[in-house]
């Protein structure tokens, strides 16, 4: 008879758990992208830029989502149901509703210069354009329609422009996809150069999610070796339930050294993913899952120039507490008013917490945090 160690039975169980939660849901196939023509007035129209390195079929020959070795890049126009409840997305069929379903109505390939001229009719008044890196089990489809809904949440920016990499689009392929994520980064660095010179920017927020975050900072690090200052200095980073090992972390961070803005951590004690994804790896213990009330932790991020926003107060749509992050959009004016009213200072780091309903709280970082700074060191010689 077979047996199992507790920490294999732990596993086991909540493999099933991520299993039984995703198998409910069915996943769009790529028909979904085709543009559909509406009788009826549009409700909301969300324009969404993207690049990516995934072969396109239209585009490149072999099977649709594998890597390729050059950016390609698109626009799409989609028609956002009225009165739908914040946070929600649903895929259209056949033939579409445009009442309750987001739909596809445009779709066009670009050049380089087409998406230069793109972002320049979208960027924000004081010069922000925002870019989204998805995370571990994303198709491009998956993730072009997860773009639209948070730039039909958040109401008061421009929509962000997607960088869509390569993910496996399958829950079996995390190793598959942490190999594609890492070979994706001189795509996403090409990327923010590109739009980093972009007339008119003059920000950039980078808001990448899960394995997203590992590929967003590795990019950002990139860059730094790089000498590509122009282009880092422009970056506010989101990291949101960040897949990274903490070690990992702050060698990364000791690369690429204090940049001018605080890099964002939304964390979560309570998200299963990451609890796995720590399972796996040998419980090392991942960003994502900071405790924002341990002082070692609020020291740490004052060290490193971290803001810390726990965000374990937001439901979450996908049961497992991986997905919390699509909850905020609706809140990005707030967002970005709090952010303002600090300079881009060091002073800007912190501790920030959001409540059950979507308001952001401050909290100021803990007074017990100053005698960990001196006995905190971080061995980074493995990671380099």
């Amino acid at each position: 008879m077979l047996s199992f160690r507790p920490e294999a039975w732990r596993l086991l169980l909540v493999v099933t758990l991520m299993l039984l939660v995703t198998g409910c849901v069915s996943r769009p196939s790529e028909e979904v992208l085709t543009p559909r023509v509406l009788k009826q007035p549009l409700a909301q129209e969300v324009t969404v830029l993207a690049a990516t390195n995934r072969k396109l079929r239209s585009k490149d020959d072999g099977p649709l989502g594998r890597r390729s070795d050059k950016l390609s890049f698109e626009r799409y126009r989609f028609s956002v149901p009225a009165n739908r409840p914040a946070a929600s997305l649903v895929y259209p069929t056949v033939p579409a509703d445009p009442r309750r379903q987001f739909v596809v109505t445009d779709h066009r390939d670009l050049t380089p210069s087409q998406f230069s001229a793109e972002i320049e009719r979208t960027v924000d008044d004081d010069g922000t354009v925002a870019v989204f890196v998805h995370g571990y089990n994303y198709s491009h489809q998956e993730a072009l329609f997860r773009t639209a809904q948070l730039g039909a949440d958040a109401e008061t920016l421009p929509p962000p422009i997607l960088f869509s990499w390569p993910s496996q689009a399958s829950l079996t392929g995390y190793v598959a996809d942490k190999d594609e994520a890492l070979a994706s980064r001189t795509e996403l660095t090409r990327l923010l150069v590109l739009i980093s010179r972009t007339r008119g920017v003059k920000h950039i927020v980078l808001f990448a999610h899960s394995m997203g975050s590992l590929l967003a900072i590795e990019a950002v690090r990139q860059l730094e070796l790089e000498n590509q200052s122009s282009t880092t200095r422009k970056l506010d980073i989101v990291l949101a339930a960040a897949d990274i090992d903490v070690d990992l972390f702050l060698s990364q961070l000791n690369d690429i050294g204090r940049l001018p803005r605080p890099i964002t951590l939304l964390v979560s004690k309570q998200d299963r993913v990451l609890g796995v994804s720590s399972f796996l790896g040998r419980e090392r213990p991942r960003v994502g899952m900071s405790d924002v009330d341990d002082a070692r932790v609020v020291a740490v991020a004052e060290a490193h120039n971290l803001r810390l926003v726990d965000i374990t107060g937001i439901s979450d749509n996908d049961g497992l507490g991986h997905d919390r992050y699509v909850n905020l959009a609706k809140s990005a004016g707030e967002i970005k008013r709090e952010y303002e009213s600090h300079s881009e200072t060091a002073d800007n780091a912190g501790i920030l917490v959001f409540d059950a309903v979507g308001h952001l709280l401050t909290r100021p970082p803990s007074a017990t945090a100053a005698p960990y700074l001196a006995t905190t060191e971080v061995n980074t010689a493995t990671y380099r």
